[in-house]
């Protein structure tokens, strides 16, 4: 058995818990604290090539790793940015954000993700919380439910990237815009329908009614006197207001909508849903309800969700670039963080038409 010894033991627990300073790796590389700060915080064009070499050299014989919490009381702000979205149980926003989230990663960000329900004191409680954590940079995935929630944040520098509108119905400076071109996506799925020989397209939407979705419709109705048709247009309601905030009820909209487009008449032969998982929920009522897609009824989607290609039948749908819209965002982030000065941007993407066994050619007679 050794013997305990007091003074020996304080000595091990101090070594142990000795971290490592800035001033140690400038010591043990014979530079300034200066150079080691110019160094680690990528102002390499202060430093010569020479002494770059002798501060990674200590870094790595030291192990040295910079404080988060020292260099965040420094520059008042963390390398953490906010994502907000209405729900993660809507599969198109969890996508997004898994893109959002790997290119955010790549440039040195670290996300934080909120579901705000589309609800106006969630979001602006998400935003001030982060703030306080010294977070400079948000990403909306949807129009926030009140826009002028941001004229506060905007005035203490906070950068703002909201996904699905437009600049032009934004109208709020010094905030960049990225969203799929929403006019385009149901005017597409008209002209590809059509294209089969449908001449009686319905579409159904969710009651709450963002920009994305007022866009969706505006192309919807567009391309339908294009084509010179009819326009029946099914807008699925629930009787409980509550479920209409957020995404949460979305396929089960559909499934009531099932039941709303069989008792149109002429009958379609074709319908546009406002999204990939209303389409799911459409696709499960008529299926109950002894309906056949595409043999008796052609469906479309938009947003091409993964589980789009999987169902029974696959699903036709318009799908956005993903990856465009992340990196997009995470560019304009970094660029505003830089220069909060600067002029807001825009970012359109159009979608691509992705067919599968979910729409074909009607009955005839």
């Amino acid at each position: 058995m050794v013997d305990f010894d007091e003074k020996s033991h304080r000595s091990f627990l101090a070594e142990l818990m000795k971290t490592t300073t800035i001033q140690d790796v400038a010591r043990q590389a014979g530079v300034s604290v200066t150079s080691v700060s110019n160094y680690l915080n990528d102002r390499h064009n202060h430093l010569r090539q020479a002494t770059i070499e002798r501060i990674e050299a200590s870094i790595k014989q030291l192990d040295y790793s910079p404080s988060k919490v020292a260099r965040q009381l420094k520059t008042g702000h963390t390398p953490m940015l906010g994502v907000l979205m209405p729900s993660i149980v809507n599969p198109y926003h969890s996508e997004l954000a898994l893109a959002i989230d790997e290119a955010a990663q790549l440039r040195g960000f670290r996300p934080v993700l909120g579901n705000s329900h589309r609800d106006e004191k969630r979001e602006k409680a998400f935003i001030e919380e982060l703030v306080g954590y010294g977070v400079r940079g948000f990403i909306v995935t949807t129009e926030l439910t009140n826009l002028s929630v941001m004229a506060d944040f905007l005035k203490r520098n906070v950068a703002f990237v909201l996904f699905d509108l437009r600049a032009s119905e934004l109208k709020i400076p010094g905030v960049d815009v990225v969203s799929i071109d929403n006019v385009l996506a149901t005017s597409v799925a008209v002209d590809h329908l059509v294209s089969l020989g449908h001449r009686s397209i319905a579409y159904v939407t969710p009651p709450r009614f963002s920009a994305s979705r007022k866009a969706r419709l505006q192309g919807f109705e567009t391309a339908i006197r294009k084509h010179g048709l009819g326009i029946p247009i099914v807008i699925s309601k629930d009787a409980d207001p509550a479920a209409e905030q957020g995404d949460s009820k979305l396929a089960y909209y559909g499934q009531r909508a099932a039941k709303q487009l069989l008792e149109i008449t002429p009958r379609p032969t074709a319908v546009i849903a406002m999204n990939d998982i209303l389409a799911i929920g459409v696709l499960a009522g008529l299926h109950k309800l002894g309906v056949n897609v595409p043999a008796d009824m052609s469906l479309v989607g938009i947003d091409d969700i993964q589980i789009s290609s999987l169902i029974v039948p696959t699903m036709t749908s318009l799908r956005p670039s993903y990856q465009t819209m992340a990196d997009t965002a995470i560019d304009y982030l970094q660029s505003r963080l830089a220069d909060p000065a600067r002029l807001g941007r825009e970012c359109i993407v159009a979608p691509d038409l992705i067919i599968r066994e979910s729409t074909a050619a009607p009955k005839q007679g």
